[in-house]
Parts: C-alpha cells; structure tokens; sequence
C-alpha cells in the first residue's frame, strides 16, 4: 500500500485525531468510542489510555513532515475553542486555519471508511498546496460540556437530485466532530451545489468555508448540551442540509446559507 497524500512507501499508522489533543483527557484509562458508517461498518466501545484511533495509510515523511507542521500551526486558532476560553471574534486568519485542519482531519477520517470518497487528486493538493477540496463546506458551532473530550463519525451520503444525465449519482460525505467545547462540522457534496440548512440551525452554527468576509462572533448562543446532544444536533443537522445545482439556485434567487 503507498501513501494517500504523495503515493510513496512504506505507510506507518497515522492519528485520525492529533496527539496534543490527550492534554485534554482525563488521567488513566478511559472509554473510546468508535463509529464506521456504509460498507463493512462497525462501532465498537473499549478502554484506551490516550486517542489511539489511527489509520495505516499514510507515509512517515508526510506523517512527521508537513502533517506535523499544520497540526502545529492549527493549535494558537484551536486551544481556545476547545477549552471555551472567552473570545468575542474568530479572525480570519483562523478561521481559514480551523478549517484547513478540519479538512485534513475529516479525510483521515474518510481514509477509515471501506470505500473512501474523496479522490486522490484532492489529497495530493492538501500536501502540496494545503487546498481546500472544491466544494467543501465546514461550519463552526459549541457544545455546552467539555466531556467527552473528542466524538466524531463519518456519513456517506448519495446525493440525489444534483447529478447529471447519464452520469455516475455522486456521492459526497459528512464529518462532524465535538473536540472538547468545539464542534465542527465538514461536508463535502463532491459537485458544484449551492447549500442551505433550516433556519433553526443558524443561532448554532456558522459556516467559515468557503471563506466569510468577516470575524466570526463566538461562541454561538444556541448549543447542544452535552455530547449525546452533540451528536443528535449533528445529524439532524446533516439532513437540513439541501443542495441546489447552481442553475437551480440562479433560478430561483436562491444564495447559500
């Protein structure tokens, strides 16, 4: 097997969730959770001491090289969201920061599913160019309790009602992620769409990409409770979610939310 990100080998195991994220955890042992979703899917609760959750698809030059220097370049825009310091505004230098790591962390995520859905072009740009899929959403929102410290899954999601004639029906993923007091929530619908959610999700969520023109005000004042909510709010939020093709959304007046 050679490395998603350059196409070199041998891989070593690689973090889907960083290693600086276990100053956060409790002390000792403490319960894992993990979910797969769509083909060959399984969920399984066992003890682990510290986020052990790791794929073997990633080359250790990528692995202690640039992945290395974007987890440490992400921690000045991520620490303080986590551990729901007081903050009035998001710049947008982090943002554009939070949302280049919830990128690379939602495909290591992908790279966990029996079938991933991002190709290979997109992973080789986020090594050579930090790029951002085409596409891609992300949206920043909180969770009222800290614990537990890191929840996540991966949803495939067939897109209907966007694709062409006589074209393959697309398929994209979604990633929502509760690090601590921080929740963020990744989609990527694969095809040029224009997206709006329910009116009800727009006090707990804010998108940060594709980029604002502003600092973001945080925390919102609409969270999910704890991390049982967390992941209730996620997918409710995920089926809000409608896609427009750009001709429908041009049509009918329709702009992103």
């Amino acid at each position: 097997m050679s490395c998603v990100f350059c196409g070199s080998s041998p891989v070593t195991k690689e973090h889907v969730f960083p290693q600086w994220l276990n100053q956060y955890l409790p002390p000792g042992r403490q319960q894992t959770e993990q979910a797969r979703y769509g083909a060959g899917a399984y969920e399984v609760t066992r003890e682990s001491v510290g986020l052990d959750f790791t794929v073997k698809k990633v080359c250790g030059p990528c692995n202690n090289g640039w992945m290395s220097k974007l987890e440490t370049s992400s921690k000045d825009a991520l620490e303080p969201l986590i551990i729901q310091q007081t903050l009035d505004l998001i710049s947008l230098q982090h943002q554009r920061q939070i949302a280049l790591w919830a990128t690379k962390t939602a495909m290591m995520a992908d790279q966990t599913q029996q079938e991933p859905i991002l190709p290979s072009h997109q992973l080789r740009r986020m090594r050579t160019h930090r790029a951002i899929p085409g596409g891609t959403r992300v949206w920043l929102g909180s969770c009222s309790e800290r614990n537990p410290t890191v929840t996540s899954h991966t949803v495939r999601v067939d897109l209907t009602g966007v694709s062409t004639p006589d074209s393959p029906q697309p398929v994209g993923f979604f990633c929502p992620m509760k690090i601590g007091h921080l929740c963020i929530y990744v989609y990527f619908p694969a095809v040029d769409v224009v997206i709006q959610h329910a009116r009800e999700f727009h006090l707990s969520v804010a998108r940060i990409w594709p980029r604002r023109s502003s600092d973001l005000p945080f925390p919102p004042p609409v969270q999910p409770r704890n991390g049982e909510a967390f992941e209730a709010f996620a997918d409710a939020f995920r089926e809000s979610l409608y896609l427009y093709t750009p001709e429908q959304a041009a049509e009918h007046g329709i702009k992103e939310s």
